[in-house]
């Protein structure tokens, strides 16, 4: 399966579950817009990795 058919069936699948939860728990658009996006920044963000930001005090270099 090359890279466009997995993009499909991923796609195909996560819109079969979707309506499936929506049938069965008569969710609204959304409750489940919601927790797609609760989905999305779980992996856009990492949780486990820290990030570290240095203000411009702590910098050693020249501005210029």
């Amino acid at each position: 399966m090359n890279i466009n058919e997995q993009t499909d069936a991923f796609l195909f699948e996560m819109q079969s579950v979707i309506n499936k939860f929506k049938q069965e728990f008569d969710l609204n658009h959304a409750t489940i817009i919601g927790c797609m996006e609760m989905i999305k920044i779980d992996y856009l963000v990492d949780p486990t990795g820290e990030v570290e930001f240095n203000s411009d005090d702590e910098e050693d270099s020249d501005p210029f």
